[in-house]
């Protein structure tokens, strides 16, 4: 598709609570399995938009119910990480991913600079634009939120069961991240991974943007898919995190500007 076809295509994040200044600001980068139809569902049957490869199942939902539960704001990328990965650097070499856990994926072979810039503009910017409004209103209001990032991941890598039921990602500030896993280990039985099943000094490029760069507190959120499977789970879930987000943002060890 040519890149006036793109620009035809634009689509807004979805934001949650816009105006809320409630001390949180959930932000869910792999929100959507959507592609716009000018792009043909990039080549690939539809079947792969219901896998993982294109979304993080179930984080969109949870995103919405903490949001609801705690009235604060949130924002929702509205396309799927195959399209462009907002949780990506804007020169990363997957920002448009040829391939995807051994999935090729045909419309992204040999993107060329313009269309690049296109699918930016239309997808990548207005995501980070979205979130980078929400932090600015709450500081410019005096509030110091907690940035939070909502994924979710697989059960299994390849053929070996991931134990974790939720794991905690940070990059260089370990606040956020450790008084949660210490408050799920306090209140519940679950098994929390601390940078895992992924780690934050690998991919963390939303948090550190709209969170470690402005000395925010910040950690992206894993639970894993199986947990996540009806709305009674991602409910649940909602609740669990909501709960103990509003005991971090009462925290003035926590909820305070400091560069690391």
């Amino acid at each position: 598709m040519n890149d006036s076809a793109v620009q035809s295509q634009i689509l807004k994040p979805g934001i949650l609570n816009a105006d809320a200044l409630g001390g949180v600001i959930v932000l869910c980068d792999h929100a959507s399995n959507h592609v716009p139809a000018a792009y043909a569902d990039l080549g690939l049957d539809k079947s792969e938009f219901e896998k993982h490869i294109a979304w993080d199942i179930g984080a969109a939902d949870v995103t919405r119910k903490i949001c609801d539960m705690m009235g604060v704001a949130g924002v929702l990328a509205p396309v799927s990480r195959l399209l462009i990965d907002c949780n990506r650097e804007p020169d990363h070499k997957t920002l448009i991913p040829p391939s995807s856990d051994g999935v090729d994926i045909p419309a992204n072979r040999e993107v060329g600079p313009r269309a690049v810039a296109a699918r930016k503009a239309a997808y990548y910017t207005p995501f980070h634009d979205a979130c980078a409004r929400l932090g600015e209103a709450h500081l410019k209001a005096g509030k110091v939120p907690l940035i939070v990032g909502m994924h979710s991941f697989t059960p299994k890598m390849g053929d070996e069961p991931r134990p974790w039921h939720a794991g905690f990602l940070w990059n260089k500030d370990p606040r956020l991240a450790q008084a949660m896993i210490g408050m799920l280990e306090r209140e519940t039985d679950l098994v929390v991974g601390d940078n895992l099943p992924y780690s934050g000094r690998d991919l963390y490029y939303t948090m550190q943007r709209h969170g470690a760069d402005h000395g925010l507190p910040q950690t992206t959120i894993e639970v894993r898919q199986d947990l996540l499977a009806t709305a009674a789970m991602t409910t649940e879930w909602a609740a669990l995190l909501a709960d103990i987000l509003d005991e971090c943002m009462n925290r003035a060890d926590i909820a305070a500007i400091r560069y690391y």
